[in-house]
């Protein structure tokens, strides 16, 4: 026999339906008063469904708005020589001329525990998309000596899938692979654009090996970790002097970072590793190095590791 559960949360404004054996839903609403933005509402609902042993389905939608303060979310493009342009007529509800952003974004996950090969898998696929109806947009596609902060004319959207798959390959040997598909687009003054340095396809995988515990505590650790990110679009330089130009995408690169860790006790342990293993470094990070303060210079356009390997080493002291 089916039993359900039907709730109303006066203090959270929130409304749950909760099926005993496999569903669950829970939904919210939020009303905001805002000196400058005004009056809004903000739904948001989540919901969650086991149809078998081990899996599990996942959904949320809802609304999403604020205020976007330019200055300090951008303060990268400082390092610079862009003129900061902002629209010269007042926003109604927002800051600097910029209205307030508002979103709606939604989304479903899947998760699944099994057994295969005598080995323990879990894999999650997720997808998340949020669409924007009101956006602070930083164009730094008009002109390599300008960052135009306009509002939003057009579309922008942000979608994201995801893929982990996670296995113990033996007793204390557990690998964890993630590959994820970002994109992001938007309509800039030029068109529409990708989201500059912001990689559309990324892989990860990490191998981690730990001994057996033994009496008082000492155990070694092994880790291992490779990112791999997909080619980034770098913002419009055409305009530059050649020697002051940048391709159209910056290349794919792939980094892998180790460590080693022994535990001497439940309260010590100390470790060595290595950042950047494969020693990649992005060629020409700076624009006009040796003008910093002319037209072109820009320090902003960093897309991978500047610096080579990096070795360190630390020890942990835990404070119980």
């Amino acid at each position: 026999m089916k039993t359900y559960n039907l709730r109303y949360v006066d203090e959270k404004h929130l409304i749950s339906f909760i099926n005993n054996n496999n569903f669950s839903l829970v939904a919210g609403l939020r009303a905001d008063s805002h000196n400058r933005v005004g009056n809004f509402i903000t739904p948001r609902l989540h919901g969650c469904y086991n149809p078998w042993e081990g899996g599990a389905f996942k959904f949320s939608a809802g609304r999403g708005k604020r205020l976007a303060n330019v200055f300090a979310e951008n303060q990268h493009l400082f390092a610079s020589s862009r003129s900061f342009i902002l629209p010269t007529t007042q926003a109604s509800n927002g800051f600097y001329g910029l209205e307030a952003e508002t979103a709606w974004n939604y989304g479903v996950s899947y998760f699944q525990t099994f057994r295969l090969f005598n080995k323990d898998f879990d894999v999650a696929l997720d997808y998340y998309r949020t669409n924007f109806t009101d956006k602070a947009v930083v164009d730094l596609d008009v002109s390599p000596q300008q960052v135009v902060f306009h509002n939003l004319n057009g579309e922008s959207y942000a979608s994201s899938l995801q893929l982990e798959l996670n296995v113990e390959l033996k007793k204390h040997l557990n690998l964890k692979t993630a590959y994820k598909y970002y994109d992001v687009q938007t309509d800039y003054i030029a068109g529409r654009l990708a989201q500059p340095l912001l990689s559309k396809n990324r892989f990860f995988a990490n191998l981690a090996f730990e001994t057996h515990i033994l009496e008082k505590g000492q155990q070694w650790k092994f880790d291992a970790t490779y990112n791999w990110l997909d080619k980034q679009r770098f913002p419009f330089t055409a305009s530059n002097p050649i020697m002051a130009q940048k391709p159209n995408y910056a290349p794919a690169f792939a980094t892998v970072n180790t460590q080693v860790t022994r535990t001497f006790s439940s309260v010590f342990e100390v470790y060595l590793g290595v950042e950047n293993l494969t020693n990649y470094q992005q060629d020409n990070a700076i624009v006009s190095p040796d003008q910093p303060f002319g037209s072109t210079f820009d320090s902003s356009m960093i897309y991978g590791p500047v610096f080579g390997a990096m070795y360190y080493a630390g020890l942990r002291f835990n404070i119980k």
